[in-house]
């Protein structure tokens, strides 16, 4: 697993989005749907209970460097592992990682990983609250597909088999636990 935050960048803070305290104005990651969703819709889904996110800053200064978003899933036992499959459920609970996004200026430092690394901890410690199987994400099919779905092997996640969303991929909890536990 990289390291939580690589040499090369600011000195991070990783907090729950506040729309006062978080300044999205000046974000692009380069993928208008994703700058429109945090620009637009991401104050909503939260007030509407879809979604939480997080924001990283540099330290001080409250532009929005990347951010991540989670919400709760479920997803047919049949796609998964055969334990899955063998719980006597029709579907799984998981945590989904709606979005990760990283400001175009500052791709190609490690702060993607340490904003992943950061929901994937995130995520072990809701599903030691309330239960969740896996860890699920759709990869973003951009000019950049390749790259980011070698990236998110490289971090222990496999295709779900899912025929509706082939790019959905998924990481079993157990797994996470036992590199970041």
């Amino acid at each position: 697993m990289p390291a939580d935050t690589p040499a090369e960048l600011p000195a991070l803070t990783i907090a729950r989005f506040d729309k006062a305290l978080h300044d999205r104005s000046a974000f692009s990651c380069g993928f208008r749907p994703i700058d429109n969703f945090l620009k637009s819709s991401l104050s909503g889904q939260i007030k509407a209970g879809m979604v939480q996110a997080w924001i990283a800053t540099a330290d001080e200064d409250p532009a929005v460097l990347g951010f991540y978003t989670l919400g709760a899933m479920a997803v047919r036992a049949s796609l998964g592992p055969k334990a899955w499959q063998r719980a006597g459920v029709p579907d799984i609970p998981v945590i989904y990682i709606r979005a990760v996004a990283v400001r175009a200026d500052m791709q190609g430092k490690g702060l993607g990983t340490a904003l992943l690394v950061d929901a994937m901890r995130r995520c072990l410690r809701i599903a030691d609250q309330m239960g969740a199987a896996a860890i699920v994400l759709d990869v973003l099919e951009d000019e950049h597909f390749e790259r980011h779905w070698k990236f998110y092997a490289e971090l222990g996640f496999r295709p779900l088999g899912d025929p509706n969303n082939p790019h959905r991929v998924f990481i079993p909890m157990a797994d996470v636990r036992a590199t970041l536990g």
